[in-house]
């Protein structure tokens, strides 16, 4: 079967030296960085205080809520969401497989989600808060990356949640894997062409959940459409990176931006309201930054700093850990300002980066030397 874009003209420019494509690549894992800390100063300034949608669990309060854009932090989780769209395709392009695709991506999930999980699962337990504990089915459950209350629904008990809230990222995250996935080996080699046709559908489904037409509601969810735009972003820049600059190509990135934009602005009944200035400002900040640290053909002075790339590196655990962990952290240490808050998250970023280096990382290179004939991954953090 061909490989869509391996019969295509390559871009007209001198073949890049393979040590530096993979320190710029190396980059992209800087801006996942950049989504985890958005998305902490969000859980910690403002989610889980009154003003927020949580809990009002932080002892400090609104003491962070001053901090410029921390209510828009969340889109930190829409540019994880561009990372995996490029990234993905570019996994897709590497496997001579579904299968191979499929084990590879369980070889990077399952893991560090088992350890990580555990570890929240055994905190939150010992050492409450109360409204994040959960039971031992739920905890089983969320290591599936099915929402618990979906299986709770099956089997007739209602109130079933998420071990860690965060976790919904996973389910929508492992939804785009299968569909592209699928798309990508079943298509015949026009991954971009079925993708785009997609997203055209999955879009006009959502505008039809958003005016209230019945059952198109579920069906948007089930096929995650708010957050197509973001994947389909990251793919169009992937295959930019890669010389593939067709009208198709353009389209789905322009489209991709002005979707994603439109969510943000229409309410039920697709009425539309004026944004805020945050939202707008971080909004431009996702796809500025997606679109620098993916495309840049040269090493970038923060994005390539060896800092920021551990940390990228570590995201994953990092995203695990960073909040059902870390307010258990808080519990059992008593810790009652902003300054205990930050060294908690430090430890818990230490820990993230340890378990990466030490666990993670060598139990995936083990994993892929049992299958025989995987592909090293295309980025450390892949």
């Amino acid at each position: 079967m061909k490989r869509e874009g391996r019969t295509m003209a390559q871009p007209v420019r001198p073949r890049a030296d393979p040590a530096s494509e993979a320190a710029r690549l190396r980059q992209v894992d800087s801006l996942r960085a950049i989504a985890i800390l958005a998305v902490v100063v969000y859980h910690y300034a403002i989610f889980w205080t009154p003003a927020g949608n949580g809990d009002p669990l932080l002892p400090y309060g609104e003491a962070l809520a001053w901090i410029p854009l921390a209510g828009e932090g969340h889109q930190g989780v829409y540019l994880f969401f561009i990372v995996s769209g490029f990234v993905i395709t570019l996994s897709l392009r590497r496997a001579k497989s579904l299968g191979e695709f499929a084990v590879l991506r369980g070889i990077r999930l399952w893991p560090t989600l088992i350890l990580c999980g555990s570890l929240t699962f055994a905190a939150t337990t010992i050492f409450g808060p109360d409204t994040l504990r959960v039971s031992v089915t739920e905890y089983l459950v969320s290591l599936t990356f099915v929402p618990p209350a979906h299986v709770g629904k099956l089997m007739g008990v209602s109130g079933y949640t998420w071990l860690d809230g965060a976790y919904w990222t996973l389910w929508t995250e492992v939804r785009f894997y299968v569909l592209a996935g699928l798309m990508f080996f079943l298509s015949g080699g026009r991954f971009l062409t079925c993708w785009a046709v997609f997203f055209a559908l999955s879009t006009w489904v959502g505008l039809l959940a958003l005016a209230g037409v019945p059952l198109a509601d579920p069906f948007a969810r089930l096929i995650f459409a708010e957050h197509q735009p973001y994947f389909t972003i990251g793919i169009a820049l992937a295959a930019l990176r890669q010389g593939e600059d067709g009208g198709l190509v353009r389209a789905m990135y322009v489209l991709g931006i002005v979707v994603a934009i439109g969510y943000g602005v229409l309410g039920p009944g697709l009425a539309p309201h004026v944004p805020g200035l945050d939202y707008l400002i971080v909004s431009l900040l996702v796809f500025g930054l997606g679109t620098l640290g993916t495309l840049s053909t040269r090493r970038l002075p923060v994005l390539s700093w060896g800092g920021a790339v551990l940390v990228g590196q570590a995201s994953y655990a990092y995203y695990l850990l960073h909040q059902n962990f870390g307010l258990a952290m808080l519990s059992a240490l008593g810790v009652r300002g902003v300054a205990g808050m930050i060294v908690v998250q430090a430890l818990v970023l230490g820990v993230s980066i340890a378990l990466t280096l030490y666990l993670e990382a060598p139990l995936r290179r083990a994993l892929r030397r049992q299958v025989r004939g995987f592909p090293a991954p295309v980025r450390a953090g892949e």
